[in-house]
């Protein structure tokens, strides 16, 4: 299989197996209509805000943290695999299992920062196979990938609650995606 239709059918794989169960569980078990349920209908303006002000902190991180202090290059040599499942559906896919349904969940029956930080530490344990598989599950690494993607959902579920918008992660999970794999 060539690598576009991979790419398509990894895309369709991650739909099927994040999305429609999310949607299924809010449609029978909550009753409710999956995307106001979510985030995904409302403060949309009061989203884009969040979205600025948070991609301009990751913008210049990353430009200061590659180019300065690591003395990186960034690689445009990115594929349609990338771009379609890493940058685009990722942010899309966790965001509305992380954010938009576990977070809002939780919060049923936690406090905020207590529901943020569980919803945290499963982002990160998503993270293991992938890791692993790609052979990166190596100490002392390692500990800067967990606490990099455990800050990472802290930050998204911040700006969730903030917002009131999972839109506005969504775009801020996908910018990250791409800025890592442009200075990866």
């Amino acid at each position: 299989m060539d690598s576009v239709p991979r790419a398509i059918t990894s895309a369709i794989i991650k739909i099927v197996i994040w999305v429609i169960p999310v949607i299924l569980l809010i449609k029978i078990m909550e009753k409710n209509s999956p995307f106001p349920y979510l985030g995904l209908c409302h403060n949309f303006r009061k989203g884009l805000k969040w979205t600025g002000w948070v991609s301009l902190v990751f913008i210049s991180f990353f430009v200061v943290l590659n180019f300065i202090v690591l003395d990186n290059t960034i690689d445009f040599q990115l594929g349609f695999n990338e771009w379609l499942n890493i940058i685009l559906l990722v942010g899309i896919t966790e965001e509305i299992v992380f954010r938009g349904f576990l977070l809002k969940k939780l919060m049923d029956s936690f406090r905020f920062w207590i529901a943020n930080t569980i919803t945290s530490f499963l982002f990160v344990s998503i993270h293991f196979p992938i890791w692993i598989y790609k052979g990166l599950f190596e100490f002392p690494n390692i500990l800067s990938s967990i606490i990099s993607v455990f800050v990472m959902g802290i930050i998204f579920g911040f700006v969730y609650k903030k917002s009131n918008s999972l839109w506005s992660v969504i775009i801020i999970h996908s910018l990250y995606n791409l800025l890592a794999s442009l200075f990866n």
